[in-house]
């Protein structure tokens, strides 16, 4: 069984990487190395975010309104150099919110073996 928090792992914070990497290089003319030097992740997973490979869930997450505004304003951070924990900070905050909201729960019920499950516990905290 997949917890919350795995589905997260696997696909939120891609689905963020994506949407920050693209907007470091597309708004502020950033290279795939310079990216991936900041983010801490491969230049090969940057120019696998910059040809659109991701899966079909971190697609999902990509295309929500909390996600893509987050990524700019974080993005905004890196490239003024500001401190990383407001990043991580807006990271937790939108994670937070799609439990809250119940977007993560649709997602997570969406899992194999879970779609029986009358689970509420990201809506119950």
């Amino acid at each position: 069984m997949m917890m919350p928090c795995e589905v997260i792992v696997r696909y939120y914070l891609p689905a963020m990487r994506y949407r920050i990497a693209k907007e470091l290089m597309e708004n502020y003319g950033w290279t795939q190395v310079e990216v991936s030097s900041s983010l801490r992740i491969t230049q090969a997973a940057v120019s696998k975010y910059m040809g659109g490979k991701l899966d079909e869930k971190s697609k999902n997450f990509s295309k929500m309104k909390e996600v893509k505004d987050a990524a700019r304003r974080i993005a905004r951070e890196i490239a003024e150099e500001r401190k990383r924990s407001d990043s991580i900070e807006e990271l937790c905050r939108v994670c937070s919110t799609l439990r809250r909201e119940g977007k993560l729960c649709r997602m997570h019920l969406n899992m194999k073996n879970l779609k029986e499950c009358n689970c509420n516990i990201c809506l119950s905290r």
